[in-house]
C-alpha cells in the first residue's frame, strides 16, 4: 500500500493539543503536512493550544510545512488555513485532509478530497486500538472550550460503541 499524504488544517492540531492527545497524529499517520498558513494560525505568537506541540513536531520532522499553494485564492470564501489545506491536497493525489470547518469539509468533499474531522480521527484511533475510549477525549475538549457539535459527538460515540 502506498503511503498516503495527510494534510492537517489548524483545528485538529489545536484540538488534539488541548486534549493532550497531539501524539495521536504521529501514531495514526506517521508524518503530516501543513501549509505555512496553518503553521502561522497554530503558532499565533505561541499562545494557542498546539503552538508548543507543533514546534516540537516540526523540529522532530514528523510534521512538515509546505509553502501555501498559489491556487489557495480559488477558495476565497474559506479561511486561509482551510483554503490552503484544500489547495495543497489537490496537488497531492489521494491525500487525506484533517479539517473541522464545515464549509471547508464540504468544499473538499465536492472536489473529491478525502476528509476527516477531529471526531473521525478519534474514531480511527479507537478502531486501531490507539485509544481505549473516545468519550473522555471529547469531554476534555469540551472542558478546554473546543466545540464539537453535539450531533457529531453523539454520532461518533455511537459508532465507537460508547452509547
Amino acid at each position: 500500500m502506498g503511503e498516503i499524504t495527510v494534510i492537517a488544517d489548524a483545528s485538529p492540531l489545536i484540538g488534539l493539543a488541548a486534549a493532550g492527545e497531539f501524539e495521536l497524529l504521529r501514531r495514526l499517520y506517521g508524518t503530516l503536512l501543513i501549509t505555512r498558513a496553518v503553521l502561522d494560525e497554530v503558532s499565533a505568537g505561541g499562545k494557542r493550544f498546539g503552538a508548543r506541540e507543533l514546534e516540537a513536531a516540526l523540529r522532530e520532522g514528523w510534521i512538515r510545512a509546505a509553502p501555501t499553494p498559489l491556487s489557495t485564492w480559488r477558495f476565497a470564501e474559506l479561511g486561509a488555513g482551510e483554503a490552503s489545506t484544500i489547495a495543497l491536497a489537490l496537488e497531492r493525489r489521494g491525500a487525506l485532509v484533517l479539517m473541522d470547518d464545515i464549509a471547508g469539509r464540504a468544499q473538499a468533499a465536492a472536489l473529491g478530497v478525502a476528509v476527516l474531522d477531529l471526531p473521525g480521527v478519534l474514531l480511527e484511533a479507537k478502531r486501531l486500538g490507539l485509544i481505549e475510549r473516545v468519550e473522555p477525549i471529547l469531554a476534555k475538549l469540551a472542558r478546554k472550550g473546543f466545540i464539537v457539535p453535539e450531533r457529531a459527538a453523539a454520532g461518533v460515540l455511537e459508532e465507537a460503541g460508547e452509547r
